[in-house]
């Protein structure tokens, strides 16, 4: 091999390394926009990162002085969606549920949970609309308490 070809696949595979460390390194686009978004998990479509609280604070679900389970709701600026998440305080005894819905245009998700320590629904498009989060825990007794509405 000529001096001059060895210096271009070294150069070559120079800059395939530098594109790829590049590719890892910036963040995936979303696989969904605006109301394609509906009903879609915001993990899966890249909406999740950078996500942040869209409220101050969260909504507590209590049972006398104890803390059942905390809920968000979660905004992803970059996919303009919303999805909420529950925290459960009083694993593995309880099942806690969340889910969101949007009133205009009118849309809910399924709800989501379990008897684990966190879960995260799926998402509704949301710019510029109100979009809340409803958590529920059923208690090991059976006992049904549900959230007030969380929105922004």
């Amino acid at each position: 091999m000529t001096m001059r070809l060895s210096r271009r696949l070294a150069a070559t595979a120079a800059a395939s390394a530098l594109t790829a460390s590049m590719l890892i390194a910036t963040p995936a686009s979303a696989a969904c926009s605006g109301y394609g978004c509906d009903g879609t998990d915001p993990a899966d479509t890249g909406c999740s990162s950078g996500a942040q609280n869209a409220t101050a604070n969260p909504a507590y679900i209590m049972q006398g002085s104890t803390t059942l389970a905390v809920v968000e709701l979660r905004w992803s600026p970059s996919c303009k969606t919303n999805w909420g998440r529950i925290s459960n305080r009083v694993s593995p005894h309880n099942r806690v549920e969340v889910y969101v819905y949007r009133s205009n245009p009118y849309a809910t998700t399924s709800s989501y949970g379990g008897t684990g320590t966190q879960y995260y629904g799926d998402q509704l498009y949301g710019q510029n609309m109100t979009v809340c989060a409803v958590g529920k825990v059923v208690t090991a007794s059976g006992t049904t308490i549900n959230s007030s509405p969380l929105c922004a």
